[in-house]
């Protein structure tokens, strides 16, 4: 492969992934704005002394909330994992040619495990999410 077609490529790739990252963050934000309304329903469901049917609704809520948190962490390690591959396929497609040292250094981050941190962090996030919402509505600590 000649420089300028690895060089467009390379780019052109790099585009596709920010492209699919600001995907990722707005369904993120989405996420963020459920959890934050699974916990309001709680809040005023208890507020309102809230019957079991009621209850089972907005634990059904935020259960999906959680559901659909999860579902975008598999959709972000996709997307990282799917960029680090074509990366690591270009790199062997341009033969003696180098890809960018960013790109290679992208590549070794993933094989040694990605992104970690974000994946606690976002677990954390969710989890804390699903409890703050759901233990309020059935546990009773009034008395």
């Amino acid at each position: 492969m000649d420089i300028i077609t690895s060089v467009t490529t390379e780019i052109a790739l790099w585009e596709v992934f920010a492209t699919s990252r600001g995907a990722n963050a707005t369904v993120f934000l989405a996420t963020v704005i459920a959890v934050w309304i699974a916990a309001r329903f709680s809040s005023v469901m208890m507020d309102k002394g809230a019957n079991t049917i009621a209850k089972l609704i907005g634990t059904a809520f935020a259960i999906s909330v959680f559901m659909l948190g999860m579902n975008l962490g598999g959709w972000v390690e996709g997307t990282y994992e799917g960029h680090a591959a074509a990366l690591a396929a270009l790199d062997a497609a341009n033969g003696a040619l180098d890809i960018g040292p960013g790109s290679q250094a992208f590549i070794d981050n993933m094989s040694m495990g990605g992104n970690k941190l974000g994946s606690i962090g976002a677990w954390t996030f969710y989890i804390s999410g699903l409890l703050i919402a759901v233990l309020p509505l059935w546990l009773n600590t009034n008395d």
